[in-house]
């Protein structure tokens, strides 16, 4: 059954649709002339060179893909109007197609090999029949050589010819057979040559696409006698991502370096290939949330006091700070790769050269370019948690443009240390990476000392003490800018009074936001250690209990 799509005039990017009778139907085939990869899908313009008298047409493009969507169509003409445009599948139009030149120069060169391979076979099996008969020669003369009712001397003749007439056809046998082996070899060649120009017509035919749609549109064309009609289509088999090779150089250098190679990948699965495209890679999002969400009236209702049910699921937080106490009760989510998040205005990159994409490609790496920046390198310290200080770079991305989020393979001084996700980083931002442990900086957390017990004697209260200690040992030979991170206990219930004392004071608070985490800054000289040493204390009523 034919499915016929047509599209609303207001749809298509042209010019008024021509009132004249069609004069005459033209068929032609597309190219794609560049395609512009989202996050998640594409958008395909394919070029439809048109040539003919000045005039009304009917314009038939039988080459689209099967599943294209008649929503996203866009046709417009260059030099050519374009008027009504509908877009059909199944049971096509019978039209005549000119034919591809690279493809009709592929039927020819199959069907010379053919002709060239079908004159080997035939001489082969002449030369064969030559093997046979001389085969059979020899047998029949065997044959011979069993009669036993002629006379003595009859039989010294007939054994006399059949031993001469023998010896000839057995050396024709072998002669004919080696003739044989060696037309084979002869014609190996030129059967390997028609197999890749078999291999080489159906890469051209591309056989992958089971079937196509077909645009029908009315195409008016100019005095000039010919025009481009473009054709743009949306496919959501498409996507590509931003990936990293990040380079910290130290060792030889005057100051440390840090470079940020950056590369994409590139996947489709559209059902054709594109070849030799010009390529635009874009920030936007189409097939994305376009607008923002919608808030909903919320009811709030009293009434008499009802025991609290056990929840099954989370809670859903209104409250901010009630949000903020739980999410420090349950671990950290760890991402080993970022996905990709687009923020602010669309960024677009424009690939300098013509690319190939194959459909079904999983991941072609193309090269986009190398930011330089200036980092600021230092020995980062968390005693509760590691044995050893960790390598980071800090930099200012000053490149004035967006860093998108993707995957980085780690480098120091040139050798490959680690695997990240780059995050999104906004120009003038800051950028910081890990590049793996000091095993020459070690670390200690210990508790000398922990006391918890009741005092006061009208009003009495439960006290917690606690001392810990940390230690970081310099057994590299090199000097270190050093920052060590722990964390104290914090309250938001009156009832519960903490406090605490660190020596020395720590250079910072409540890092990047997070209450009750310190931080301590400073350098360590090689053989060296810093200690730091934190006392706490937590307070509450002695009917409540501490969580």
């Amino acid at each position: 059954m034919r499915r016929l799509k047509l599209l609303p005039l207001a749809l298509i990017l042209g010019t008024t649709a021509p009132t004249a009778l069609l004069a005459d139907t033209l068929t032609a085939a597309s190219k794609v002339a560049q395609v512009t990869l989202y996050p998640w899908g594409a958008s395909v313009v394919r070029v439809v060179e048109v040539t003919a008298p000045a005039g009304v047409h009917q314009l038939i493009v039988p080459d689209l893909p099967y599943y294209t969507d008649a929503g996203s169509l866009r046709v417009a003409g260059q030099g050519v109007s374009v008027g009504a445009v509908n877009l059909q599948t199944d049971r096509l139009p019978v039209a005549e197609t000119a034919p591809d030149p690279a493809i009709a120069a592929a039927e020819a060169e199959v069907a010379r090999l053919e002709d060239v391979v079908a004159d080997h076979s035939a001489a082969i099996a002449a030369i064969r029949l030559e093997v046979d008969a001389a085969n059979r020669q020899v047998a029949f003369l065997a044959a011979l050589k069993q009669g036993d009712s002629a006379s003595a001397e009859d039989l010294r003749a007939l054994s006399q010819m059949v031993a001469e007439e023998g010896l000839a056809a057995s050396r024709a046998a072998f002669s004919a057979e080696a003739e044989a082996k060696a037309a084979e070899r002869t014609a190996k060649p030129d059967i390997v040559a028609l197999d890749k120009a078999r291999q080489a017509l159906a890469a051209l035919r591309n056989p992958d696409i089971e079937d196509h749609a077909t645009l029908i549109a009315a195409v008016e064309v100019g005095a000039d006698g010919k025009g481009t009609v473009e054709i743009t289509t949306f496919t959501s088999d498409a996507s590509w991502q931003p990936v990293y090779d990040v380079r910290l150089t130290r060792v030889g250098a005057a100051k440390p370096s840090l470079s940020l190679e950056r590369g994409v990948l590139v996947s489709q699965y559209s059902g054709e290939d594109w070849r030799g495209v010009d390529l635009l890679l874009s920030t936007a999002r189409p097939s994305d949330q376009s607008e923002p969400s919608i808030v909903y009236p919320w009811l709030r209702q009293i009434g008499p006091f009802e025991p609290e049910l056990q929840m099954e699921a989370a809670p859903r937080f209104e409250s901010k700070s009630m949000a903020d106490t739980m999410m420090g009760l349950v671990a950290p989510m760890v991402v080993e790769s970022a996905a990709m998040e687009m923020m602010g205005a669309t960024v677009t990159y424009h690939y300098g050269a013509p690319v190939d994409i194959r459909d079904g490609v999983e991941s072609l790496r193309l090269k986009l370019d190398t930011l330089t920046l200036v980092p600021e390198v230092l020995a980062e310290a968390v005693p509760s948690m590691d044995e050893t200080a960790f390598l980071v770079s800090k930099a200012v991305n000053d490149s004035g443009q967006v860093l998108l989020p993707g995957e980085a393979t780690l480098f120091l001084d040139g050798a490959m240390v680690g695997l990240a996700g780059l995050p999104l980083t906004a120009a003038g931002a800051d950028l910081r990476m890990g590049f793996g442990p000091i095993d020459g900086l070690v670390l200690t957390r210990t508790v000398p000392a922990k006391t918890e017990g009741d005092r006061g004697v009208i009003s009495k209260t439960n006290q917690q003490n606690e001392t810990a200690v940390l230690t970081v040992e310099n057994l590299t030979g090199e000097v270190w800018a050093l920052r060590v991170l722990d964390r104290v206990p914090y309250s938001e219930q009156e009832d519960l009074a903490i406090t605490y004392k660190a020596t020395p004071a720590a250079t910072e608070a409540d890092v990047d936001g997070k209450r009750g985490v310190l931080a301590w800054q400073s350098t360590l000289a090689p053989g060296k250690t810093q200690t730091i040493r934190i006392e706490t204390t937590l307070s509450w009523p002695i009917d409540q209990i501490l969580r």
